[in-house]
């Protein structure tokens, strides 16, 4: 088995970066979400013109084609550059779920989002697996993507509800990580589109989805933190040297790369597993998301360290990424939630 990219994977990563170094540097970003009102327009616009909208869907469905894999390298190069783009993986994410629906609605509702017509958010609290699922009209707090969707789809014990954003009541949260897009939703009692047929199998496919795809979202802010890192301590000068030649600091940044490398094995494996839906596919997304949240909070905890807290500044770039791998690491369901479901899955409890 070669879970190395391919050329067209590699491709689209480098593609990617391109774009984002031209078009969403960090110093775009600041503006975006540090100078004045947050506004999380610009980066969904830049995903729509950059065509990713439709990467992971089906070309038959209007979509750029690919699966999960890909999926990961566009998110751990958002991660990377700290761009907003909660609305585009809840976009994405809920493009897949409406996947599994043989409803000719459900496939012009995933052809509009593949082209970037369309927003849409899953209402399930923020804080859970997507599979966690949500009751009754609300509220639901802290729905991913919620503030920017166009279409809210409401998952039940057997089908999911798709209500415009325009009749429901969406209030928009304002995090430390001002990158998030997180609102509380109610959604309406009634008005909504019915497509029958989305169960418990395509909840449980779609969770398994958007763990590896934070995943690789904090994989990308724990890199771009280490990379940081490593630029400062080189420049950094005390008692006439260098402190990244001291011991004490490579061994700390030692200690990040290793749980960088090793979160990016669980994330490449996992994307692979769940993408191929290989047996036992669901608990390898457990493990990525476990693996990128522990990582992502000891990262940005050593990252900080070693700029002598000055990272955490609102002058400095860093916080940025800090706030994003710290968030990372909760959003849709901690460590902790997954741990448990590793050890249900292994029959360790």
């Amino acid at each position: 088995m070669d879970l190395s990219y391919t050329d067209e994977q590699q491709f689209l990563r480098e593609a990617v970066r391109g774009t984002l170094d031209r078009e969403a540097s960090l110093a775009m970003v600041r503006e975006w979400v540090l100078e004045g009102d947050v506004d999380l327009a610009p980066a969904q616009e830049l995903a729509v013109r950059s065509g990713w909208t439709g990467i992971g869907i089906d070309e038959e469905r209007g979509g750029q084609g690919g699966g999960l894999l890909e999926l990961t390298v566009l998110a751990e190069e958002l991660g990377r550059a700290g761009v907003p783009a909660d609305p585009l993986y809840a976009t994405l994410l809920g493009a897949v779920l409406l996947g599994s629906s043989t409803s000719d609605d459900a496939a012009a509702l995933v052809g509009a989002a593949a082209e970037g017509e369309t927003t849409l958010a899953i209402v399930v609290p923020g804080d859970a697996p997507l599979d966690a699922g949500a009751t009754g009209t609300g509220p639901h707090s802290l729905v991913f993507g919620a503030p920017l969707a166009q279409q809210l789809l409401l998952p039940t014990d057997d089908s999911v509800v798709s209500y415009d954003a325009a009749a429901a009541e969406v209030v928009p949260r304002l995090m430390v990580d001002r990158t998030r897009c997180l609102g509380d939703v109610t959604v309406p009692d009634s008005g909504g589109t019915t497509f029958a047929g989305i169960g418990g199998a395509a909840l449980s496919d779609l969770a398994a989805w958007g763990a590896v795809v934070l995943a690789a979202d904090a994989l990308g802010a724990s890199q771009r933190l280490l990379d940081l890192t490593v630029e400062y301590v080189g420049q950094r000068v005390q008692f006439g040297v260098a402190v990244g030649s001291f011991q004490a600091v490579k061994h700390a940044a030692s200690e990040m790369l290793v749980a960088i490398e090793g979160t990016r094995a669980a994330v490449q494996y996992a994307a692979w597993a769940v993408g191929e839906n290989v047996e036992g596919a669901h608990t390898d997304a457990w493990v990525a998301k476990s693996r990128a949240a522990r990582a992502a909070n000891l990262v940005a905890d050593k990252a900080l360290f070693l700029h002598g807290a000055v990272g955490y500044t609102w002058e400095h770039d860093m916080q940025l990424l800090f706030k994003r791998a710290k968030s990372d690491a909760v959003l849709l369901g901690g460590a902790g939630v997954y741990e448990d479901r590793i050890a249900d899955a292994l029959q360790l409890v």
